[in-house]
C-alpha cells in the first residue's frame, strides 16, 4: 500500500502543476511509470486511463471559471484526436529499441523545452497561433505516443501571444477530448488483438487508481490555480523531471 500511496502523492502534485501550467500531469506521471520499466504502450494508455477522470475535473474547473476559448478549442479537439488516434495506432506497432530510443529522446527533449521555458521565463513558439490544427494534431500524436499533450499545446498557444488562462483553460479541455480518443484506441486494439501493451494491466492497476486519486481534488482548483501560482520554478521542476529520467534511461540501457 506505500506504493498506492506514493502514487497519490504524485498524481496530486502532477495535477497541481497541470493546473498551474497547463502541463505537466502527463510529464510527471508517464516519466514516473518509464523510470519504473512499465512498457510505453502500457504507460501511455495508463496515463491517459488516469487522465479522463481528472482532465475532466480540470476541464469542469476552467469552465467554471471562464478560462475557454471554444473556437480554439474545437480545432484542438477535432485534429488532436486524430493525431492521437494516430499516435496511439503507431505505438502499439513498434517494438523494442527504437521505441527505448524513441521515449527518450522524447523525454530529454520535452524536458530541454521546459526547462529552457522556465529559466528564460519565456514560452518557446514552437507553432504560430494561425496554425491551431498543426497544434492539435500535434499535441495530439505525442499524447498517443506515450508523451504529453500539454508541453506541445499549451507552450504553442502561449508562444503564439494567447492570454494565460485562455491558453491554459483551452488546452486542458482539449486534452481531456483527446485523451478519450486516445484511451479508446487503445481499448479496440487489445479488444481485437492488436495489442497486449507489452505486459498485464494489472501491474498498472494500483498506480493508476493512485494517480487518479491524488489527481482529482487537485484538478478542482486547477481553474483557480492558473492565475495564481508561481509558474517559473514550477516549470523547470518539470522539465528537470523528464530530463534526468530521459538520462537515467539512456544510462541502464
Amino acid at each position: 500500500m506505500h506504493e498506492f500511496w506514493a502514487f497519490v502523492l504524485v498524481g496530486f502534485f502532477a495535477q497541481l502543476v497541470d493546473g498551474a501550467l497547463g502541463m505537466g500531469f502527463g510529464v510527471i506521471s508517464a516519466s514516473v511509470l518509464l523510470a519504473q520499466g512499465v512498457p510505453p504502450a502500457l504507460v501511455s494508455a495508463s496515463v491517459n486511463a488516469a487522465k479522463l477522470p481528472t482532465t475532466g475535473t480540470a476541464a469542469l474547473s476552467h469552465y467554471l471559471h471562464k478560462n475557454l476559448d471554444w473556437r480554439t478549442i474545437a480545432s484542438l479537439c477535432v485534429f488532436g484526436a486524430l493525431g492521437g488516434i494516430l499516435g496511439a495506432t503507431v505505438l502499439t506497432s513498434l517494438k523494442g529499441a527504437v521505441l527505448f530510443i524513441l521515449i527518450n529522446f522524447y523525454l530529454l527533449f520535452i524536458g530541454g523545452l521546459i526547462i529552457y521555458r522556465g529559466l528564460r521565463d519565456a514560452v518557446p513558439r514552437v507553432f504560430r497561433l494561425g496554425f491551431t490544427r498543426v497544434i492539435g494534431f500535434a499535441g495530439g500524436l505525442i499524447e498517443g505516443i506515450g508523451g504529453s499533450w500539454g508541453p506541445i499545446v499549451t507552450t504553442s498557444l502561449l508562444g503564439a501571444g494567447t492570454q494565460s488562462r485562455y491558453a491554459i483553460g483551452s488546452s486542458n479541455f482539449s486534452e481531456f477530448v483527446v485523451s478519450i480518443a486516445v484511451f479508446a484506441t487503445f481499448v479496440a486494439a487489445f479488444a481485437m488483438g492488436f495489442w497486449d501493451g507489452g505486459s498485464d494491466w494489472r501491474d498498472v492497476a494500483l498506480p493508476v487508481a493512485g494517480l487518479v486519486l491524488g489527481g482529482i481534488p487537485a484538478a478542482v482548483v486547477g481553474g483557480y490555480l492558473s492565475k495564481i501560482a508561481p509558474k517559473r520554478p514550477l516549470t523547470v521542476a518539470v522539465g528537470l523531471l523528464a530530463f534526468s529520467i530521459g538520462i537515467y534511461r539512456f544510462a541502464t540501457m
